[in-house]
């Protein structure tokens, strides 16, 4: 644990521009036209926020033409959410050993799981849609940190996971003290991302310890569990459960899964996307 702990306070900064943003958003001072002056410096930051703000999947009217226009229409509440999540995702392209994920294959799940977060928000009248898409995206962050640990114990998690019927997340808190949430979770405060944020990363595997909005939690963790698995979340490494607390949370029924799933389903496929 106390290697982990060293490994999140080493953790790089978000890049330049990102930071100016969410600085700027903090003080509460900016102006739409100088939060676009900024934005509009960085090609990345730019292309996401036009993006976002002319998602048909968000429901969006005529597009916007300009930085400005983007920001006024998402409002600074959820530019700051687009932004974080550009900020933080680069990394999740990159292959990780340990939990035998070839480059970009975290990438497609976290797409997958932010797709389907997103949908499940608007269909479950969740109010902030761009958050849970978010918190989709970043939900598997942690295994960034534990990536290199993961390697290390790989044959004992194999192990445990096959002879005392464990989750994967489940193994990791037993081995290392963390599981790969709890890891997000700090990496999130590290980058100080809003309290909803961090919980839902930290929580997707057991949405009622989230502090505020489990609902938020919770709709990750069905999210996350309907996407199509990777090999670490395929037997012999546990699956991707939906968590029982989920159906009072959100106020679902048995009987609503599988309809929920099918049609969630669908609008991944379909390639329904903000970010």
């Amino acid at each position: 644990m106390a290697r982990i702990l060293h490994d999140a306070e080493r953790l790089r900064p978000l890049p330049d521009n990102v930071s100016r943003v969410l600085h700027m958003l903090d003080g509460q001072d900016a102006t739409a036209a100088q939060l676009a002056a900024v934005i509009a410096r960085d090609q990345a930051l730019t292309a996401q926020v036009l993006r976002v703000a002319n998602s048909a999947a968000l429901g969006y009217g005529p597009s916007c033409a300009n930085v400005k226009d983007a920001v006024m229409r998402l409002g600074f509440k959820r530019l700051r959410t687009v932004v974080l999540g550009l900020g933080a995702s680069g990394a999740l392209r990159k292959r990780l050993r340990g939990y035998l994920l070839g480059a970009g294959e975290l990438w497609r799940h976290s797409l997958a799981a932010a797709s389907g977060a997103l949908w499940l928000a608007k269909t479950l009248s969740y109010p902030e849609v761009e958050e849970a898409y978010i918190a989709g995206l970043l939900h598997d962050i942690g295994k960034l940190l534990l990536d290199q640990h993961v390697q290390e114990d790989y044959r004992r998690i194999v192990e445990m996971v096959s002879e005392r019927g464990l989750y994967l997340w489940q193994v990791e808190e037993d081995l290392f003290g963390i599981d790969h949430a709890g890891a997000g979770g700090l990496m999130a405060e590290k980058w100080h991302f809003p309290v909803p944020l961090v919980d839902a990363i930290r929580c997707h595997h057991a949405p009622s310890l989230a502090r505020t909005q489990q609902a938020l939690a919770a709709i990750v963790n069905v999210a996350n569990a309907w996407t199509p698995a990777d090999s670490f979340a395929s037997a012999p490494f546990g699956g991707r459960p939906v968590h029982p607390e989920v159906f009072q949370i959100l106020g679902l029924a048995q009987a609503d899964l599988e309809e929920l799933r099918r049609d969630m389903t669908d609008a991944v496929h379909s390639g329904m996307e903000v970010v």
